[in-house]
C-alpha cells in the first residue's frame, strides 16, 4: 500500500503504531509529518479491517484538498477509491460518493449535514481522523460527528491532529472529552527521537514606541470608551476593575438574559445595551490605533459611517461630537508614519541584506494592514503578495481556493519573496518553509502563535520576530501566548502522559488528568 521509497521516521511509525490500538490525540510541531502519521494509521486499519472505510476531516476546503491530494499521490489511488466531497456536490450524489469510495475527505460540516439528512451512515468508518484537533470544543462539527461516530460505528477509531491542543486545562480536556481520546503522543522539538528534523529557530519580540503625535486621537478614544464603560459599572453590569474584551461580551449576554427573563426595567436594560455595544466599537478602535495604526483606524471609520444599515448604537456614536472629532485629528496626523511599518521595512531589507534569496511571511489579521504593508514594500522595492480567504464584509475581493493555490505555487518558485497573509496561512496549509516569519502584531491565542511560528525553521534555520507596540493591548497578547504556550507544552509532555495506552472502559468521558502518570 506504501511506495518501498516512502520511509518513515522512526516516531511516525511508533505515533502510529500506537494509535492504531486507541483513540489517540497527536501533538506534533508543524512540518513533522503529522498527514503521514494519518496515513499510516488507515494503511494499519484497512490490514485489519478491509472492507472499512477512511475518513479524514479538516476545517477548511484548501486543507481538505491539500490530505487529498497527498494520499492520492503517496498511494497511488484509483479515482474510484478516493472521494472529496464539499457542499458543491449536489445531496444524492455525495450520498453514492460516500458509499462508493474507500477514502473520503470532507469538512466536518459537510458530514454532519448529511448525517442529520440520513445521506450517510458511519457504522463501516474504520479510522476518522480529525485534523486540526484543537477545533473540537463547544458546538464545532468535530464534537457532534465524533459523538455519533462513537455510537454508531462497528469498529471505531478516532484519530485528532493538531501542533497546539490549548493552553488550560480546560480546553486540553474538552479536545480529549469529546473526541473520546483514550491516549495522547506528543512531541515536541526537543524530545530526542525529533529534534534531529528541527532547524534552530530565534524568537523575539521587538517593541516599537507609538508616536507622540498619536496622543490627541488616543485620547479622544479613552474619554468616550470611559463614559461609556463608567455607565455599564453604574448600572451594576460589569465589575469595577480593569475590563477586558472578554468581560464587556459576557455583560451582553447577562443584558439579554434579564431582558428574556422579564426582570428590571427594559428602557434601562436597553440602555445598557446601547452602552455596551458602543464600548466594543470604541476599543476596537483604540486598538486599531495602537497596533495597526492611523490608516487602518481611518478605513474602519469610513466603512461604520458608510454601512448601509446600522444600529442605534453606532448611529448614536457617529453623532458624537468627538467621534467627528476624532475622525478629523486621525485625518490630520495620516502622513506620519506608523512605527511598526517602519520597524518592518528595516527587517525586510536587513534580511534580504543578509540572504537575498530569502523567504519571508508577515501575518496580520487585518486585511487593509495586508493592503498597506503590500504597498509598502513594493515602493521599497520588495514585490509583496497578500494571502487570504473568501471574500468578507471588509473585502469584497477575496481570494478563492484556486487563487490561493496560484499564490502559494508562485511562492515555492519564487517568483515573489514576500507572503503577507491574513490568519488562513496559520492553519495546516502547506505553506513553503521560510526564512523570516514576521507578526505585525502579536496574538492572544497560543494556537495561532505556534501556528504562525511553525513556518519556519522546518528545513532550515528559522527566525520569528513579533513586532509589539508598547503600552498597549500586544504587550499583555504577547506575554499572555507564551506563558500559556509554556503550560501547553508542560500539559502534554510525554513525561507527564502515561506511555502504556489502555483502552480505559468507563462510563463518562476521560479527561487529560487520567493521562497523568
Amino acid at each position: 500500500m506504501l511506495p518501498n521509497s516512502l520511509q518513515p521516521r522512526e516516531y511516525q511509525q511508533k505515533i502510529a503504531e500506537a494509535a492504531s490500538q486507541a483513540n489517540t490525540l497527536v501533538v506534533l510541531p508543524t512540518g513533522l509529518g503529522k498527514t503521514l502519521i494519518a496515513l499510516l494509521v488507515a494503511k494499519l486499519r484497512l490490514e485489519k479491517f478491509p472492507n472499512g472505510k477512511v475518513v479524514i476531516l479538516a476545517p477548511t476546503r484548501p486543507l481538505v484538498l491539500q490530505h487529498y491530494n497527498s494520499f492520492k499521490e503517496i498511494l497511488s489511488l484509483q479515482s474510484k477509491d478516493i472521494v472529496l466531497l464539499t457542499g458543491e456536490n449536489p445531496p444524492e450524489e455525495r450520498s453514492y460518493l460516500w458509499r462508493r469510495s474507500k477514502f473520503v475527505f470532507a469538512t466536518p460540516q459537510t458530514v454532519r449535514n448529511d448525517m442529520r439528512h440520513g445521506r450517510i451512515e458511519l457504522n463501516d468508518v474504520v479510522l476518522l481522523v480529525f485534523d486540526e484537533a484543537h477545533r473540537s470544543v463547544k458546538d464545532y462539527s468535530y464534537t457532534e460527528v465524533a459523538k455519533v461516530y462513537t455510537e454508531t460505528a462497528w469498529t471505531p477509531l478516532i484519530l485528532g491532529l493538531t501542533a497546539s491542543p490549548g493552553g488550560s486545562a480546560e480546553k486540553i480536556n474538552e479536545i480529549t472529552r469529546t473526541l473520546f481520546i483514550e491516549h495522547v503522543e506528543a512531541r515536541s522539538e526537543e524530545d530526542e527521537d525529533v529534534k534531529s528534523y528541527v532547524e534552530e529557530t530565534t524568537f523575539e519580540g521587538r517593541k516599537v514606541a507609538l508616536p507622540k503625535e498619536y496622543s490627541q486621537m488616543l485620547s479622544i478614544l479613552r474619554d468616550i470608551y470611559n463614559e461609556k464603560v463608567n455607565r455599564l459599572m453604574d448600572s451594576g453590569f460589569v465589575p469595577r476593575t480593569r475590563l477586558s474584551k472578554k468581560i464587556l461580551l459576557q455583560a451582553r449576554a447577562t443584558m439579554a438574559a434579564r431582558l428574556k427573563s422579564g426582570g428590571g426595567n427594559k428602557g434601562y436594560i436597553y440602555g445598557a445595551l446601547i452602552n455596551q455595544a458602543q464600548a466594543i466599537m470604541i476599543l476596537h478602535a483604540i486598538e486599531l490605533a495602537e497596533t495597526q495604526g492611523v490608516d487602518v483606524l481611518l478605513k474602519y471609520l469610513k466603512r461604520q459611517r458608510e454601512k448601509p444599515e446600522q444600529g442605534k448604537s453606532a448611529i448614536a456614536l457617529q453623532k458624537d461630537p468627538r467621534w467627528i472629532m476624532l475622525e478629523d485629528e486621525a485625518n490630520r496626523i495620516k502622513s506620519v508614519e506608523y512605527p511598526k511599518l517602519t520597524e518592518l521595512r528595516s527587517i525586510v531589507k536587513g534580511q534580504f541584506a543578509t540572504k537575498a534569496d530569502s523567504k519571508i511571511i508577515i501575518f496580520t489579521q487585518y486585511r487593509d494592514t495586508i493592503e498597506s504593508i503590500v504597498e509598502t514594500l513594493a515602493k521599497d522595492g520588495f514585490p509583496a503578495q497578500r494571502f487570504v480567504g473568501q471574500a468578507n464584509k471588509t473585502d469584497s475581493e477575496g481570494m478563492d481556493q484556486k487563487k490561493q493555490t496560484d499564490v502559494l505555487e508562485k511562492f515555492t518558485e519564487g517568483e515573489f519573496k514576500v507572503l503577507v497573509s491574513s490568519s488562513i496561512g496559520e492553519e495546516g496549509l502547506h505553506v513553503p518553509d521560510v526564512d523570516l516569519v514576521v507578526f505585525y502584531e502579536a496574538v492572544p491565542s497560543e494556537i495561532r502563535a505556534i501556528q504562525r511560528k511553525g513556518r519556519t525553521g522546518r528545513t532550515m534555520r528559522g527566525r520569528v520576530i513579533v513586532l509589539i507596540a508598547e503600552g498597549t493591548v500586544d504587550e499583555a497578547y504577547f506575554y499572555s501566548s507564551l506563558r500559556r504556550e509554556k503550560f501547553m507544552k508542560s500539559m502534554v509532555s510525554p513525561n507527564r502522559i502515561e506511555k502504556k495506552a489502555e483502552r480505559k472502559v468507563s462510563k463518562s468521558p476521560p479527561t487529560l488528568m487520567d493521562y497523568m502518570e
